[in-house]
């Protein structure tokens, strides 16, 4: 308790100290009125909808934090790690752009990335479902606003999530003619052009095109081959028609969205660990460093290029996507019963992706070689295409007493292809698994469908009960082939031994193919309990549950393997929330308590054994926590806002595949504790009124281990942004000048445990610039 008392009055000291990018920044989206009446500055409220309902989030019984638009562009949101940093309670972490790793109180998705695997934590675009969230690249765009929701979502939020969703909702078409051009430049040679243009097309048809196209050198560099690493290059549009006849109660919005990006692919680079003597690879740096006469930055790396059996040339590093998708929404309102929604979406995707997982191996230009220094590159191929359906009947509001409802049904076919090259060399004739080269072709087709209806009763303006019941039932069924290519490599040229994890009864040239397939289904209730004793309080009590499939594993080490799924997770939480406007609305403070219990919890980790990813059900697990969210209109131009999430994790009886007890430890991925405050500041600039506004962020999170045994961790670490903008006369144009991370701070999004080294992931370093803005 010390320590918790002692963290949350450091956030009350800290909160007077910076901001941005928190909760309470979402001011500028849709708002609720204000309070005529009180004087001074007054707290504005966002509406959001994640309960299926208008609603502001201090009148909504759920822990929810909602970023406007302008928010995220004053803040430079661009992706989700950077709405990471400005969340309470969600946290970013990615083996590769195309494994993101999402965690809301503890509950993250790790390394999920096989055909038949579901998300822990949902993201909903427009309310449509993102099933693979690697495909899913869009920068934060042209957007309306986003709202995190917390905990398990087991009743409305279409797809059941289990541990929380991000629901992105795009800025609409608007009648009147208008638009807005944003140019950027920054260090990294960083060129980001962005904007829309929206108006009427003809009596209630109205329609928007968005865009955007960012290009930045890599913030890391390939000295073996004389190339940056992660750098960028991409390009994103949304085009939308909206019809909304005069006097009409129907309504029709179309949305398609294409996005395109590649890069020379990412940066891994080896540190020694926490046990005694050094792994091979960070040695082998050493080396290398003692050679050119100077050691190897944390951001170089010397990552090797497979050549695949047949090929004429190495096949280079590299990330190259491009996915596209539709949706179209209808709405009519149905009288007395309600409105009925029909959202209908398909989203197709590829991504190619290769990668070097060590960053060094024996053909490192130096001629460094040990026994053990072996590499790894991979290569990922994957293919998707995603259809849902939803339908919903939501009854009007009741103001002061009667019965409310919400019902409907969902649907999700998915067919998923994905073709995995593992292809390695190794100095040690007597580690033959290590060599050669080995193919996984997997094809899933995940069905899934739900019913779903809620209930609730207002007894007054000030007591509302509503109790909810999902039932949702997948089916998950493919075909995977493993092909053992090639045994040997340049080292081990006679060798016949497949390449791991296929190594064991499989020689070169050997393959087995089979078929999978299960089912699961499961029933979900939701109660929620809501006080609101007047218009600026408001107490809750929520029990909870949420459920995510099974699936099969992505690279099985053999035909048995192929056929034995991993079983679902569920969740059962309880938790009390407060929602408290204070002093004539200038504080807002939201308080949330919360306890989960897991069964089957899917976790899923690398083998040093078998260089492969297996996935686990730990026997249970529990969380507690508390989290709270404070807001302070100090004066009509200075606003201070912070939140802060303190968590409490442990498995429970937990011995995994790989022998190690983990029991009472703490969850993997998941930071004790996570902190963010900020301030906005804006005030005359001479004769321009509001001329001037300064925004200036911190975010910190506290120690996370990256696997259950919890024997590698990243430290506390925290991240400092800023932003000062220049509008003259409240004029049609800004200049903006930015920063992010500015204290240059090196923390890693990653790390793989190999042999004694920690293979690491680095996140973005000190990145600054210039904006300027138009509007027309």
């Amino acid at each position: 308790m010390n320590g918790i008392r002692a963290r949350v009055s450091y956030l009350a000291i800290a909160l007077g100290l910076a901001s941005a990018c928190s909760p309470a920044l979402a001011q500028t989206s849709p708002q609720a009125p204000q309070d005529e009446a009180a004087s001074g500055p007054q707290l504005a409220d966002i509406v959001v909808t994640a309960q299926r309902r208008e609603a502001t989030v201090q009148d909504t019984a759920a822990a929810i934090s909602a970023f406007g638009g302008e928010s995220l562009e004053n803040a430079r949101v661009l992706s989700f790690e950077d709405l990471a940093g400005a969340a309470t309670s969600l946290s970013f972490t990615a083996l590769t752009p195309i494994d993101q790793e999402f965690n809301i109180r503890g509950i993250t998705n790790t390394r999920l990335d096989s055909p038949s695997a579901d998300q822990s934590i949902g993201i909903f675009v427009d309310d449509v479902y993102v099933g693979r969230s690697g495909l899913f690249n869009f920068d934060l765009y042209d957007i309306d606003r986003v709202e995190v929701v917390r905990g398990p979502q087991g009743v409305l939020l279409g797809r059941n999530v289990v541990g929380g969703a991000i629901n992105i909702l795009t800025a609409q078409p608007e009648a009147e003619t208008g638009g807005a051009v944003t140019v950027s430049y920054g260090n990294y040679n960083e060129k980001l052009a962005r904007g829309h243009i929206t108006g009427t097309i003809s009596g209630p048809l109205t329609a928007r095109l968005s865009f955007q196209y960012r290009n930045r050198d890599g913030f890391n560099h390939d000295l073996l081959h004389d190339v940056d690493l992660d750098n960028a290059d991409s390009f994103q549009m949304r085009g939308q028609l909206k019809l909304a006849p005069e006097g009409s109660d129907f309504t029709a919005r179309l949305v398609f969205d294409y996005t395109k990006d590649k890069s020379n692919g990412f940066h891994s680079v080896a540190i020694d660990g926490p046990a005694a003597g050094s792994g091979p690879w960070s040695a082998a740096r050493a080396a290398i460093g003692t050679i050119r006469g100077k050691p190897l930055g944390v951001r170089e790396s010397l990552p090797e290029w497979p050549r695949y059996k047949g090929d004429a040339a190495d096949t280079p590093q590299q990330l190259n996507r491009e996915a596209w998708g539709l949706s179209l929404r209808l709405d009519k309102e149905l009288g007395g019963l309600g409105t009925v929604s029909s959202i209908t979406g398909y989203r197709k995707g590829e991504a190619f992706n290769v990668y070097d997982q060590t960053g060094i191996g024996p053909d490192n230009g130096y001629g460094v070689i040990s026994p053990t220094l072996f590499t790894f590159p991979v290569n990922e191929d994957e293919n998707i295409r995603q259809f849902t359906q939803e339908i919903r009947l939501v009854s009007p509001e009741v103001e002061d007493s009667g019965f409310d409802y919400i019902v409907g049904a969902y649907y999700q076919h998915d067919k998923v292809s994905k073709l995995d090259k593992f292809w390695a060399e190794v100095p040690l004739p007597a580690l033959t698994t290590l060599s050669g080269e080995s193919h996984w072709d997997n094809r899933a087709t995940n069905e899934s469908y739900a019913i779903f209806g809620q209930l609730g009763y207002r007894f007054s303006e000030k007591f509302h009960i509503v109790g909810g019941v999902r039932y949702s039932h997948d089916k998950k069924s493919g075909r995977v082939t493993g092909i053992s290519v090639e045994g040997g490599d340049k080292f081990n040229p006679t060798d016949l031994v497949a390449l791991t994890p296929l190594a064991g009864t499989f020689r070169e040239g050997q393959s087995f193919t089979t078929p999978y397939r299960d089912t699961w289904s499961e029933m979900t209730p939701q109660v929620t309990a809501e006080f609101k004793p007047n218009r600026n309080m408001l107490f809750y009590v929520t029990f909870a549950t949420g459920y995510k499939g099974g699936g099969f594993e992505d690279d099985p080490a053999n035909a048995v393997a192929a056929q034995s799924s991993y079983d679902p997770e569920t969740v059962d939480s309880w938790e009390a929330g407060a929602k408290l406007d204070l002093f004539d609305r200038r504080v807002r403070l939201n308080i949330a308590a919360f306890k989960m219990r897991y069964k089957n919890l899917q976790v899923t980790q690398t083998s040093a054994a078998c260089l492969c990813n297996i996935t686990d059900n730990a026997a249970d697990a529990k969380i507690k926590g508390v989290e709270l969210e404070a807001t302070v209109a100090v004066t009509d131009g200075l606003t201070l806002n912070g939140g802060l999430t303190l968590l409490d994790t442990k498995y429970i009886n937990f011995i995994d595949s790989l022998g190690n007890d983990n029991s009472g430890n703490f969850l993997q991925r998941t930071p004790k504790y996570q902190w963010n405050v900020g301030a906005d500041f804006v005030t005359d600039l001479g004769s321009w009124e509001r001329g001037f506004r300064a925004n200036i962020n911190y975010s910190r999170q506290g120690k996370l281990y990256w696997a259950p045994d919890n024997l590698q961790m990243e430290k506390p670490y925290g991240q400092l942004g800023a932003r000062v903008s220049v509008t003259p006369n409240r004029g049609d144009w800004t200049f903006s000048l930015w920063g992010r991370n500015l204290t240059n701070t090196l923390y890693r999004t990653n790390i793989i445990a190999f042999f004694g080294d920690e293979v690491s992931r680095l996140g973005a370093p000190r990145q600054y610039g210039a904006e300027v803005s138009i509007k027309f």
